[in-house]
């Protein structure tokens, strides 16, 4: 195992090598995790991931969204985990929320540097394929019948 040390990363500092919201990386944490602080507002396109599980809790605003089948709903200080291998999708339910992304293990931060300067929808598939990340087609929204996540209890 590489030699780690502890850090503080506080507001408004990232780790080095990357922005301010940016608090743990691949690097920083022998892989095992990325941590963005991450301002949602339409949110990514419905997609599943091959490599990580992701995470957000949320610090501002309320966010809403569906993983597989399910809806949720996750308001400030609320944790929603949406694990690889389901399609999931979010954003802000008014505007904007603040979230704290986490994605295990880590190396979520590698893709991201790269879609947001993909200039072309062939680039972002290419990019995708590479992370294991995969946009996938919009299903029927979660109907009432189907249980929804509020909050942080799951199963209501």
């Amino acid at each position: 195992m590489p030699d780690l040390v502890g850090y503080v990363a506080g507001p408004g500092e990232g780790v080095a090598g990357a922005g301010p919201d940016v608090k743990a990386t691949a690097a920083t944490t022998a892989g095992a995790l990325t941590v963005m602080e991450s301002v949602v507002r339409q949110g990514p396109p419905r997609h599943v991931h091959t490599h990580e599980d992701e995470c957000f809790y949320v610090l501002e605003g309320t966010v809403t969204g569906t993983c597989g089948s399910e809806a949720f709903e996750a308001g400030p200080r609320s944790f929603v985990f949406l694990p690889r291998g389901l399609a999931h999708a979010f954003r802000a339910a008014d505007g904007e929320a603040r979230v704290l992304l986490i994605a295990v293990p880590g190396g979520i931060e590698h893709y991201f540097g790269e879609i947001n300067n993909a200039v072309s929808v062939t680039e972002q598939e290419s990019i995708g394929a590479r992370y294991g990340i995969q946009v996938v087609l919009a299903t029927p929204a979660a109907t009432d019948a189907q249980r929804t996540i509020k909050g942080s209890t799951v199963g209501e």
